[in-house]
């Protein structure tokens, strides 16, 4: 799968209560581990918002009752966190809750579903499917053919519980000496979009590689994380019965980015801002832009947006395009119409921003 990312920036200028307005810029990639702690902070957007989910101490829906490393590995994530919304100068509404709780997911005993209840919300959720509710829910996500989507896969056989690398085929399981110590145990740090937001899942196969997954999360400057998804390996070094030595044992990186926007016909002038302009609720505006193929595949263009700021603001204004699943050949160019929709009850909105994600797959 080919992506293009284009991000949209805050207007700067005077909005008053009644009326919105925007800018947008052109970036280039998806978030990936790299880019960390983005997009849960994010310079210029105060009302990003994030949640930290600290799973339950007692069992709860699917799940079983997490362990006190669970909690204190969100605890260090969401100090990080802050701190880092404290460099950008402009703050951060930062959240720890419970991720069983009803304004985060919901368990229905009849149908033994997970349903989201928050869909607009960053996500970092602490603790794999086995304790955390919402990790539970990705883990178990599939797409349209019914394929699982997350890179790493949390899974289980006659031999135990393992993770599955879906790119690799590597399977991950606890290793034990002859006497039964615990010598190896791995984890998780994965990050995915879904719809507007994004989700940053932290966990391991045990406590102790969950609870050293969350310390290379707060301690980000200190790895090279890269990609979609990291696979921890927490092991005994020196064979003395205890876990001492972690490193990154695989990774799964993002897809490549071979499409390109520009503002003429010629793609000789790359996108690097767009302005929407003043908008009252009810209106709408247009741009026209040009997507060209760079890729040596023809690709079908889909369209979302992510990571909107406010939250909120994606309840009251939409994008659309007037694209007609047209193939784009290689080296080929598309003018495509962007249309961005306020909603007549958008009243109070003044500000916003949001970043526009157009996906080619072939």
């Amino acid at each position: 799968m080919l992506m293009l990312l284009v991000a949209v920036i805050l207007f700067s200028g005077y909005l008053t209560p009644a009326t919105v307005g925007g800018a947008t810029a052109y970036t280039g990639s998806e978030y990936t581990l790299a880019d960390f702690p983005a997009p849960f902070v994010k310079e210029g957007s105060p009302g990003i918002k994030t949640k930290v989910l600290i799973p339950s101490s007692s069992p709860h829906g699917p799940c079983g009752a997490a362990h006190t490393m669970d909690t204190m590995g969100g605890v260090t994530i969401a100090y990080t966190i802050g701190v880092e919304s404290g460099k950008t100068g402009v703050g951060l509404q930062l959240e720890s809750t419970m991720e069983s709780y009803s304004q985060i997911s919901t368990y229905d005993t009849d149908t033994a579903r997970v349903t989201m209840q928050d869909y607009t919300s960053n996500l970092i959720a602490i603790g794999g499917p086995g304790v955390n509710q919402v990790t539970y829910y990705y883990n178990e996500l599939r797409d349209e053919e019914w394929n699982k989507v997350m890179p790493i896969l949390f899974e289980r056989d006659q031999d135990g519980d393992y993770l599955y690398v879906q790119s690799s085929g590597a399977e991950y399981r606890l290793e034990r000496d002859g006497q039964g110590r615990l010598v190896t145990d791995y984890g998780v740090i994965q990050i995915f979009r879904d719809g507007v937001r994004y989700v940053l899942m932290v966990y391991g196969l045990g406590g102790d590689s969950s609870r050293m997954a969350a310390e290379i999360v707060s301690n980000f400057e200190n790895w090279q994380m890269t990609g979609r998804a990291a696979v921890i390996k927490y092991h005994d070094g020196d064979g003395d019965g205890f876990l001492d030595t972690v490193s990154i044992v695989e990774s799964v990186e993002a897809p490549e980015v071979t499409m390109e926007i520009f503002y003429d016909s010629g793609c000789t002038n790359p996108v690097t801002s767009i302005d929407w302009g003043m908008l009252e609720p009810g209106d709408t505006s247009n741009t026209t832009i040009y997507v060209k193929n760079l890729g040596e595949t023809s690709v079908l263009l889909y369209l979302n947006t992510q990571n909107w700021d406010p939250s909120e603001a994606s309840q009251h204004i939409s994008l659309d395009w007037n694209y007609t699943d047209t193939m784009l050949e290689p080296n080929e160019s598309l003018p495509v119409e962007l249309t961005l929709a306020v909603s007549p009850d958008a009243t109070g909105l003044t500000d916003f921003s949001f970043e526009i994600v157009v996906t080619g797959e072939g």
